[in-house]
């Protein structure tokens, strides 16, 4: 059974030769790696078996001139292509930008801007085919990765200008979010017409944080529930599923999510208090499951780590609808040697 197979299947509802698995691990882990056994040739994804790949690199932004307004060997201080002044710490991962100004606010702002968002061909990544064919080569499963429009209008208007329109400018918010679902579906209508053939479609957007959403499931049913099962019926209609990514405690969001028509969930964040365990006993087959290896259990000890993965995987992967991951990325504090061990364990326990 190929990767693509095996993660075909996993969110088909089916169930394969073995859970499928990947991973994101930073780029301070892979130092601490190459220092413990880790070649500098070997990549990760090859070395463990992941099972998913993905076409990246498109350009989403108001396409607004990029300026540096500071640059030192600690951060860059700079104004993006969506007019969002940050400040980015150089070689720091696992961190979101230090957000400081955004040149939209509101809704006034937002109709000066909105025609910039239109679709031209050079929006692609240029090395898209390529990309594509040598994952196909491998025979992993490609989705089409991009962030849904909440995600999208984070980096535009920032969360707090954001939750001000969901209060005082819902109309206006509403056809933010339907502008970049229709340039969601153009962008992959126009990867599908060039013969890229992806197999499914893995979206970001972060509706939680640590004690529970970041807005309420009124919200979340007015303004963006119709935008993601729009973008779910367009996939799905090509037959391919959608992977929705949020971090954050949005366990509350669940039933919604399968209503808008996500085949799965990831990374399902156990340092919040999900447990997908308990997720399993709730929803069943109704969704995959992608997730919830908690990392603080993979800086652990030995013991830690096959209680983790032991316990989590015999409920998880019962009757299919389950893929390996940690409960969001993979720090510098897991040694080498403790996710191989992990990866030993999930070839003992993660096989029917």
């Amino acid at each position: 059974m190929t990767s693509r197979d095996r993660v075909l299947i996993t969110l088909q509802g089916g169930i394969p030769d073995r859970i499928p698995r990947r991973d994101e691990i930073w780029k301070e882990t892979l130092v601490r790696w190459r220092r413990e056994g880790l070649a500098e040739n070997q990549d990760p994804s090859d070395v463990f078996g992941f099972d998913m790949g993905g076409l990246i690199g498109f350009d989403w932004t108001l396409r607004l001139p990029r300026e540096i307004i500071e640059e030192t060997g600690e951060y860059i201080l700079h104004r993006d292509a969506n007019g969002a002044t940050k400040k980015e710490y150089i070689g720091e991962s696992g961190h979101t930008p230090h957000w400081l100004d955004f040149a939209l606010r509101n809704g006034k702002d937002w109709a000066g801007y909105r025609d910039r968002l239109i679709w031209n061909d050079d929006r692609l990544p240029g090395n898209l085919r390529e990309s594509y064919e040598t994952q196909r080569a491998k025979g992993l499963f490609i989705p089409f990765m991009h962030k849904e429009c909440f995600e999208c209008s984070c980096s535009v208007f920032g969360q707090v200008n954001l939750f001000t329109m969901m209060m005082d400018e819902p109309e206006a918010l509403a056809d933010v979010f339907s502008t970049w679902t229709d340039l969601i579906i153009t962008s992959a209508e126009k990867v599908l017409s060039m013969g890229v053939d992806f197999d499914g479609a893995f979206i970001f957007g972060d509706m939680g944080y640590r004690n529970g959403t970041l807005f309420s499931p009124d919200i979340y049913r007015n303004l963006l529930l119709p935008n993601h099962k729009r973008m779910c019926d367009f996939f799905k209609s090509h037959n391919k599923p959608v992977i929705l990514h949020s971090c954050g405690k949005i366990e509350s969001f669940i039933p919604m999510l399968i209503e808008a028509g996500f085949s799965a969930i990831q990374p399902l964040e156990a340092k919040v208090g999900q447990d997908v365990r308990v997720l399993k006993e709730i929803y069943g087959d109704k969704i995959t499951f992608f997730g919830n290896i908690d990392v603080r259990k993979l800086s652990g000890t030995k013991e830690d780590i096959e209680e983790e993965i032991r316990t989590k995987l015999t409920v998880a992967m019962k009757g299919g609808g389950y893929i390996y991951h940690s409960d969001h990325s993979v720090p510098p504090t897991v040694s080498f040697d403790n996710y191989c061990y992990a990866m030993e364990l999930l070839d003992k326990y993660g096989k029917y």
